[in-house]
């Protein structure tokens, strides 16, 4: 390459990198809060006609909010999902009215045309009387908006809007309405009047001014258009003084025991091999650490929305290293122990480089984009600078890339420079845009931290599977994005307009926290966790062998504790920010090690399906001898007795059996309790299905899964997914299970998971509140349920074992016999007493099944208000 040439290739790169520059340093903040025009107001301002009269009547507004307790029909349109007996809903009814002298024909005519309705129709109430919202208080359901009522008397045109809110607080938490000013100027009224009323709520709080009448039932005020804010308690609920801690916290201690025995879990799951290493300890080391810094921040990021200015500052700054911790220094950490420790180089080309630069540049497009439509520069000056610095960065990577003597590469590397060049003007003004205090795309700091945030599972996986893959990396983005959010909340309408009128902006919450990115982020850690985990079992699962191995009963045992963390909302009383933990986690713990550790036999495992199918043959020829010797004994003396049979006979026939049968006579049976020659992973993953569509019927009755993003929705599907788990576990330690038969497998199965899974419901079924019948039909359901797939289970288990042997079913369960019939007739029985159960019970018991939180004297009446 000559020396011109390079001269000219840096001074194309100065010339695109002195654009960007000049760009950011040229680009104004985005008001948070534009002002519209004067003149697009969507009401006259001033009547078409000559001046109004001073006899006109002159305008009124009032606003008129009732708080009442919602009924059935009400709750009937949230989601189920978001309704919790454990917290209190509230339903606001608020009538805007605004009184018109009926001569004020422009005004009227303006009002009564509705321009757009209804599309328009919460603009209009907010333009005319103000945005009215609830500062403290979860959504439940979409504001509904009644058509607006016209009505002419006396003289005087009144025209009401009417909307109802529904929302959900805890029980001790206040509801605090915000009345805001209108959005038309020049405002109608000097002064509105509002009112609020309420029998199950009482205003505690007023802030800046004076009512103009109290009364137990409400206040009214008339106030000049200023914003204010009124805090109402509801009636019934009792505050107290001082919390006493002096009680021993058995949440608090059964949550730190479980998170003891699950980090001995994983750290007995990675084995002595791996903790030798010492790249593999850095990596715990500094994973643990910011995870840890990441936890910590998360109250404290909660902590900042109710302290004061001061402490507020010193919050934000201990949040921010939170987010480093998670979304800069772990993934750096993860990717750097990925390069050392996966073998080969990677196999990216430039046909790779190339999308990950177009899907680079969509994106810097899109905040260009934004930049331009919101005048942080002013589009002719925006095109012109995204021109130069990409025209200049091509140019400069043609003038360097133009000894390479291939075109096609030549031009690959000038779209590469055009894409790297857009996304760095992009990523500037975002920046500026950040920085500046005021707005930016509510949803860009989401995108680069879940883009960020997706190094992780990329680094992770490609660790656990020791091979890099583009499906991986794929997958990696996506689910970096998911976890963050669903695509319905990536591309709202206000994704990317302005940044969100509140300081603080308002999230969905799992239990006491906001799902807010962090929190998201940490979620998603956890289910990243759990794939890991799932993914070593697929590693080591290849051969029976491994089953003694304690890495990986410690990988099954660490999964096993993960599907049941159980959240409540008030389960730990200590400051940890994760889904606390309960005894749920710990009774499948101990007993998934009862099933596997228990007395067994010592047998052979065969290596092909031929070795099962002659061990099969073999157990199969033994039993009929035995039933052979069965029936000898049971005919054989009626049969002497009657003279039918000679002594002699007798015992011809008995040696006979003896000696047919040898040494196996008193051996029990091992051919069915061997894994088939398949590998404790397929197994595994045939239980599962197996168990997942037996139990995916009691979806309707405990609730499908839900959630804002993919952790969220993944958490929720642990109800669905915990028995199968234990179906899991029976398949991929079958030969070390109790038992040598599948059906005696399957009821040690049960017998364990049945202890697990009522477990979860002790609080409930010690509450006093909650009838007997109510537990009972709790207790019959959960065990019907899980009866129902362990039966099923030991059921298709033996039939498998048969099939494998290609063998007939019938030959060890006949059709013909009552005794062989009992097991699959139990099944059905306890089906149908399920559904049965089912079908009659009550609120209470759904409520209790899906998991609410049910406290003394919060009990809901079934039969409604």
């Amino acid at each position: 390459m000559g020396p011109l040439r390079v001269v000219i290739g840096y001074a194309l790169a100065a010339i695109s990198a002195g654009a960007i520059v000049w760009g950011a340093a040229a680009a104004e903040p985005v008001p948070r809060f534009p002002q519209p025009p004067f003149e697009t107001q969507t009401l006259q301002t001033e009547p078409d006609g000559p001046p109004v009269s001073e006899s006109l009547i002159p305008p009124e507004i009032t606003t008129k909010v009732t708080v009442s307790d919602p009924s059935e029909a009400d709750l009937s349109l949230a989601p189920q999902g978001r309704i919790d007996v454990g917290r209190r809903q509230a339903k606001l009814t608020i009538v805007h009215t605004l009184s018109v002298d009926a001569r004020q024909s422009s005004l009227l005519d303006g009002i009564r045309a509705h321009a757009k309705f209804p599309q328009q129709l919460a603009s209009e109430t907010n333009e005319l009387f103000g945005p009215t919202t609830v500062l403290k208080g979860e959504e439940l359901a979409s504001t509904r908006r009644s058509p607006p009522e016209t009505t002419t008397s006396g003289g005087v045109t009144k025209v009401s809007y009417s909307l109802v809110l529904l929302r959900q607080t805890g029980m001790g938490e206040p509801l605090t309405v915000k009345f805001q000013v209108p959005t038309r100027r020049p405002y109608l009224v000097d002064h509105r009047k509002i009112s609020v009323e309420s029998k199950e709520w009482v205003v505690v709080r007023t802030g800046g001014f004076v009512p103009d009448k109290e009364t137990k039932e409400g206040i009214e005020v008339t106030i000049n258009p200023n914003d204010i804010e009124i805090t109402l308690a509801h009636r019934s609920h009792s505050l107290v003084d001082a919390a006493q801690n002096s009680d021993v916290s058995w949440s608090a201690a059964l949550g730190v025991l479980t998170a003891i025995v699950l980090i001995v879990f994983l750290m007995r799951a990675l084995g002595s091999e791996w903790w030798y290493r010492m790249l593999n300890r850095e990596l715990a080391v500094g994973a643990g650490l910011c995870a840890a810094v990441a936890a910590i921040a998360i109250p404290l990021q909660q902590a900042e929305r109710e302290a004061s200015e001061a402490a507020a500052q010193a919050l934000h700054s201990s949040a921010i290293v939170g987010y480093v911790a998670l979304f800069v220094l772990l993934p750096a950490i993860a990717l750097r122990h990925a390069v050392k420790l996966v073998p080969g180089p990677a196999p990216w080309n430039t046909t790779d480089l190339l999308v990950v630069t177009g899907s680079g540049m969509l994106i810097g497009v899109g905040m260009l984009t934004w930049s331009g439509i919101h005048h942080q520069l002013g589009m002719p000056t925006l095109l012109a600078t995204a021109t130069i610095a990409a025209a200049a960065a091509a140019g400069a990577a043609v003038a360097f890339g133009a000894d390479l003597g291939d075109r096609a590469m030549v031009v690959r590397l000038a779209l590469i420079a055009v894409g790297i060049a857009l996304g760095t003007l992009a990523l500037a003004l975002w920046m500026r845009a950040l920085m500046s205090g005021e707005a930016y795309p509510p949803d860009s700091t989401r995108l680069v931290l879940a883009l960020a945030w997706s190094l992780i599972p990329i680094a992770g996986i490609a660790v656990a599977t020791r091979q890099w893959s583009r499906v991986v990396v794929g997958m990696g983005f996506v689910a970096g994005l998911l976890v963050q959010g669903w695509p319905s909340e990536w591309l709202d309408a206000n994704s990317w307009t302005r940044q969100i009128e509140d300081t603080y902006p308002v999230y969905p919450t799992l239990g006491v926290f906001p799902l807010d990115a962090l929190y998201r982020g940490m979620l998603g850690l956890l289910l990243l966790s759990f794939i890991l985990i799932v993914l070593r079992l697929r590693r080591l699962g290849d051969s029976p062998m491994a089953l003694n191995s304690r890495a990986v009963q410690g990988t099954m045992m660490a999964a096993l504790l993960v599907v049941y963390l159980t959240p409540r909302e008030d389960a730990l009383d200590v400051g940890v920010p994760l889904p606390s933990l309960a005894i749920t986690s710990l009774i499948a713990w101990l007993g998934a090690t009862w099933l596997i550790t228990g007395p067994r036999l010592e047998f052979r495992e065969p290596l092909t399906h031929a070795e099962h199918r002659d061990m099969i043959r073999d157990a199969l020829h033994q039993r009929l001898l035995f039933q052979a010797k069965q029936e000898l004994y049971r005919l054989g003396r009626g049969k002497l007795g009657a003279g039918e049979m000679t002594l002699e006979d007798f015992d011809n026939q008995r040696r006979d059996l003896n000696h047919a049968l040898g040494e196996e006579s008193h051996r029990p049976e091992t051919a069915f309790a061997t894994s088939a020659a398949c590998s404790p992973w397929h197994n595994g993953v045939m239980a599962f299905t197996l168990t997942l569509a037996l139990t995916l019927p009691f979806a309707a009755l405990f609730g499908w899964p839900s959630g804002t993003d993919l952790s969220v929705f993944v958490f929720d599907a642990r109800g669905l997914l915990a028995l199968p788990v234990f179906g899991f576990l029976f398949g991929y330690f079958y030969p070390l299970l109790r038992g040598t038969q599948p059906m005696t497998k399957a009821l040690y199965l049960m017998t364990a998971a049945t202890a697990t899974e009522i477990s979860a419901y002790v609080t409930a079924l010690f509450e006093p509140d909650i009838g007997a019948i109510d537990k009972f039909q709790v207790i019959a359901i959960v065990v019907g349920q899980t009866a129902l797939a362990c039966i099923g289970l030991g059921l298709y288990w033996e039939w498998r074992l048969m099939h494998l042997a290609g063998e007939p079913w019938g030959r060890v369960r006949n059709v013909r016999s009552v005794r062989s019939l009992a097991t699959p007739l139990i099944a059905v029985v306890i089906a149908a007493g399920t559904t049965a159960a089912t079908t009659v019970a009550g609120k209470t018991v759904d409520r209790i099944l899906r998991g609410d939180s049910i406290t003394t004297g919060q009990v809901q009446n079934s039969q409604g208000p």
